[in-house]
């Protein structure tokens, strides 16, 4: 009698960081001044994450639901991928995070001499 095998448990907390680093992707694009078009697939891909965690949480869903949230969440990773490719600054982002935070805009201050 074969063994079965069951999907490994949705990563609630990691899909849940996954979501903040997209939507602080969005707040810096948008301060930035991406287009529509572009500030539309980020939020895009928060979307298909915050499916994901909705799919995985939903006890009416069973296996079907759980399986079906590491398919979304599967393809909204590699999208997140195309969001930013290695050269892009860290600095945007991070002040976007802090701005979210804080409720307010932060300016970007260098680092002291020294450091």
């Amino acid at each position: 009698m074969p063994i079965p095998v069951s999907a490994p448990p949705f990563p609630f907390d990691a899909v849940r960081d996954l979501l903040g680093v997209v939507r602080t992707i969005y707040v810096a694009a948008k301060e930035g001044g991406s287009s529509r078009e572009e500030l539309a697939r980020i939020a895009q891909v928060g979307k298909e994450l915050s499916r994901a965690l909705d799919l995985a949480g939903s006890p009416q869903q069973g296996a079907s639901g759980l399986s079906a949230a590491w398919k979304v969440a599967d393809r909204a990773m590699l999208q997140v991928n195309d969001l930013v490719d290695p050269l892009t600054p860290a600095a945007p982002l991070l002040m976007a995070a802090r701005s979210r935070v804080t409720g307010s805009r932060l300016a970007l201050r260098s680092k002291p001499q020294g450091r």
